[in-house]
């Protein structure tokens, strides 16, 4: 027997090669984003990826695969932090396409449990559906007794691949049998035959508990579930199976939670030395603290090493979820400083030895983590200090639940999560109207949604009631193609005919027009008949047709007419260059910033091309020239484009890039650019491409900038736009350098020696400006009037600023006391006025802002200002003198009171 796994890293080689051994293929598992499946926001189960296998969609790789699947789930992201839940786990699998099955499964699951883990037998459980007969006799024949083997019904021992009890929910399903460790067996025998919820009581079957704890499930997929409710028997039978690496690594580690294993211990540490202690010092409020810290920090980290980055929607939304539950948390717990990267760089080094792509990612992820913990320091104090405030004053007016609107204005003006928000007044024993918060969450997305009818119109009824897949696409290898017109319509109803002038849409049975799709906007051009000539100004794609959008140019078109459909060639080869060039420079991105670089959209038009990536700052020039140069190297070097149809899985894991958010079927289409025998580029992509790199001509990016927090966009042109924009720059060049008086060169060097003299001749103007303000002081001070003790000047002064008025106003303070000062200026074209007071003044109860205020009054302003200086603006620069008459009047009136 050989020696037994103990650490994580042992237990998960030790299933791949027990399984490799019996067989199995060994395949990668499947990022946290499953790319081809919009359907689903994570990967939560190791089964994802194989369900269109299951389904007969696909063909299996191999009839027997085993795969270790990094999962994500936030059912319980609530109470993690205790000592059980995680959001993030690792998922060992083993797979049957139509080969073994139940008894199979069994054998194989019981051999490496007792003989590789050397897991005592005596320690085992296993339950069982209600009727599964085949499953009970597979155990007893291993040797698991009789009464170490539980019958459950199907609400605990049946899987589903959708949620159970969802009307009209479709997918396969199938029994289960769930194996059990007995953490306890000092607390004595489980009594057989007794009713399920007392077994439930007994904690068999009941997941993660006290007692028992759930180790592996094992599925027996064999059925199919319609929509309206029947069963019936999949292509083949299957298995999937289900092994937690963390809880096994528990029992194995024989420690009591799955944070004591040595997969989270150097995450924990490093989580608890953020409050300067060992984990095993801190009382049981601060473990529970650092246990959420460590697990949302390791979750985090696995998400944005597959792509995810914080934001307020999907799964950017949930990203932001888990890192701003952590911060708050340890926030509440004293601790001041950030500390999310430090805790994440602590996971790249647990994890990186299997998924080295962390490791390549690990500065990207380490930004991440830092940034968005930043953004959520800032944000937290206005939003719960509002939350508090609220709390404070619904406490007051009796009331225990956080109305659903103020939910939502948090969520949507502070960054608030709601999760936090509800967790926040739990502590402090308030619920919140989730009812509520959902209609004003709903109110705004309904407003989302009409602004996407605005900008992109709906679906016509008329158009789905014709069914599926009209229209033959020929565009990859064509622009011109015949085919007939299968429908019309106008105003969204089918027609039969339309005339010169009119609008409508066309389908033809095939067609060589792109419809808009993958960031590529749809294809230009003419559709012939015998009766008339429609342009196409628009190509769409919906209810499995091509819609050609546009107008009856001559005579009319009519439905089942041949016709002759030729795409416009300037267009279709500018969307072509630039489709191309967006590749190229996705590519070249990659190179120079890292590959946590991820396409997240895109425009492709005939004259530009613009995409969204993730990054967390600015774009350095320096970096944006070289990815440039990159690129056109490429241009240069007149590579071939190529593309082919393969399946997906191939596609993926021969390392073609695949983009979240697009369904992929089991065939996808992959554009590869390659330089010598190296892949320069590799991506799934529908759209259309040029044959070689050179016919692009050119690459030139116009700008980058922020479009959200961790995205970035970038603007370029390509061939003749490209060019144009350069001659462009070069005619404003030459322009500028002849008004300079120099040529294109030097005009840098001339600009220096401008904005040195500027700032020689700012500098002269400021000297200037002390020595009228000091000569006009002087005669200023010379003319004072003599109001009691005090003095009083009161003047137009010939100034170019405030500054000047201050200084001037400063001087005659400093040279007669106790004096009043008030002056004015034409400045610009607009009065500027200023009262200043000396302190023994400002004691006897002089203001300089009550003065100035009813002094800028007369000319249509006002101001105000502290009692020993104030300044004010207005509108009527005739009106100055009055204005300094009325400023006399009050001045003696404050100085005689």
């Amino acid at each position: 027997m050989t020696d037994q796994p103990r650490t994580s890293d042992e237990i998960r080689e030790a299933y791949i090669a027990f399984f490799r051994e019996k067989g199995h293929q060994l395949l990668p598992p499947w990022p946290l984003v499953p790319i081809g499946d919009p359907t689903s926001m994570f990967t939560s189960a190791g089964m994802q990826q194989f369900k269109p296998i299951f389904m007969g969609e696909q063909e299996a790789p191999g009839a027997r695969a085993v795969t270790v699947q990094r999962c994500f789930r936030t059912t319980d992201i609530e109470v993690v932090g205790d000592r059980s839940h995680c959001t993030a786990f690792e998922m060992m699998g083993n797979f049957s396409f139509g080969d073994y099955f139940k008894k199979g499964a069994i054998e194989m699951a019981w051999e490496l449990l007792t003989q590789v883990y050397q897991l005592d037998p005596e320690r085992l459980h296993a339950t069982v559906y209600l009727d599964d007969e085949d499953a009970y006799e597979a155990w007893l024949a291993v040797g698991l007794p009789a009464e170490r083997i539980h019958r459950r019904d199907e609400d605990l021992n049946y899987w589903f691949s959708f949620p159970n009890g969802t009307p009209g929910a479709s997918g396969p399903l199938g029994p289960d049998s769930e194996i059990y460790y007995d953490l306890h067996p000092e607390m004595g025998e489980v009594v057989r035959d007794l009713p399920l919820e007392e077994m439930e009581a007994k904690g068999v079957g009941v997941g993660y508990d006290e007692r028992y704890l759930e180790i592996w499930n094992l599925v027996f997929m064999q059925l199919y579930q319609h929509p309206d409710g029947r069963r019936e028997p999949l292509p083949a039978q299957n298995i999937d199976t289900g092994s937690g690496l963390e809880r096994v690594a528990m029992v194995i580690q024989g420690v009591d939670s799955v944070f004591e294993t040595d997969i989270f211990y150097p995450i924990l540490a490093q989580a608890a030395s953020e409050f300067d202690l060992h984990y095993e010092s801190a009382n049981e409020n601060l473990k529970h603290v650092i246990r959420a810290m460590s697990e949302h920090c390791r979750a985090a980290t696995l998400l944005i090493g597959d792509g995810v980055v914080p934001s307020n929607e999907g799964r950017g939304y949930v990203l932001r979820r888990v890192i701003r539950r952590a911060v708050y948390l340890a926030r509440r717990a004293g601790l001041k400083q950030r500390f999310t990267a430090r805790v994440g760089g602590v996971v790249v080094d647990k994890m990186g030895g299997y998924y080295t792509h962390l490791v390549e990612s690990r500065k990207f992820i380490e930004q991440a983590l830092d940034a968005e913990e930043e953004r959520f320091v800032r944000t937290l104090a206005s939003g719960q200090t509002r939350l508090e405030g609220l709390l404070e004053r619904l406490g007051e007016s009796g009331s225990t639940v956080v109305p659903g609107e103020e939910a939502f204005a948090l969520y949507d003006t502070f960054g608030l999560p709601i999760e936090l928000t509800r967790e926040i007044a739990a502590s402090e024993g308030f619920s919140v109207d989730d009812a509520g918060f959902e209609t004003a969450m709903e109110a705004q997305r309904n407003r989302a949604r009409q602004q996407g009818k605005f900008l992109k119109g709906e679906v016509s009824p008329a158009l789905q009631s014709l069914g599926e897949e009209h229209s033959d696409f020929i565009g990859y290898s064509h622009i011109e193609g015949d085919g007939a017109v299968i429908a019309i319509l106008k105003g969204g109803v089918l027609t039969g005919m339309v005339t010169q002038g009119e609008a409508c849409e066309v389908i033809l049975t095939t067609t060589p027009f792109y419809p808009e799709g993958g960031g590529q906007v749809g294809d230009h051009g003419n559709i012939r008949t015998r009766s008339g000539v429609f342009a196409v100004d628009d190509t769409q794609a919906a209810g499995g047709a091509i819609i050609h959008r546009g107008r009856v140019l001559e005579g009319a078109i009519r439905v089942a007419e041949t016709a002759q459909a030729t795409v416009d060639i300037e267009w279709r080869h500018g969307s072509a260059r630039n489709h191309t060039g967006t590749h190229l420079l996705h590519a070249a991105l990659r190179q120079v910033l890292g590959t946590h670089v991820r396409q997240q959209g895109s425009l492709v038009t005939p004259d530009r091309l613009r995409f969204d990536f993730t990054h967390l700052e600015q774009t350095p020039r320096s970096a944006l020239a070289e990815a440039q140069k990159i690129a056109n190297e490429k241009v240069r070097h007149d590579l071939e484009v190529a593309w082919r149809t393969t399946g997906y899985r191939q596609a993926v894991e021969g390392g073609a890039l695949a983009f979240f958010g697009d369904k992929y079927g089991a065939d996808v289409r992959v554009v590869e650019i390659r330089d010598a025998d190296a892949t320069f580029s590799a991506e799934l992509c529908g759209g259309t491409h040029v044959h070689h790199t050179g016919e692009i001509g050119f690459v030139h990016i116009v700008r980058e900038s922020a479009v959200a927090a961790g995205t970035r966009r970038i603007e370029a042109l390509t061939g003749r736009a490209a060019e144009a924009h350069l001659i462009e720059q070069q005619e404003r060049l030459l322009k500028i350098a002849d008004r300079l008086g120099t040529g294109p060169s030097e005009i840098e060097e001339r600009l220096d020696a401008m904005q040195s003299e500027l700032e020689r001749l700012r500098k002269q103007g400021g000297e200037l400006q002390r020595l009228q303000g000091a000569s006009l002081s002087d005669s200023l001070i010379e003319a004072a009037q003599k109001v009691g003790d005090a003095f009083l000047v009161v003047a137009r002064a010939d100034a170019s600023s405030l500054d000047v008025l201050r200084d001037i106003a400063d001087r005659i303070r400093t040279r007669l006391k106790p004096a009043l000062i008030v002056l004015a200026a034409n400045i610009d074209g607009r009065p500027a006025f200023l009262v200043a007071a000396t302190p023994d003044l400002v004691d006897r109860g002089v203001h300089a802002g009550n003065l100035i205020r009813e002094i800028a009054k007369v000319a249509g302003g006002g101001g105000g200002g502290r009692p020993d200086i104030a300044q004010a603006g207005a509108k009527d620069a005739s009106l100055i003198d009055a204005a300094l008459a009325e400023g006399r009047r009050r001045a003696m009136e404050a100085l005689s009171g």
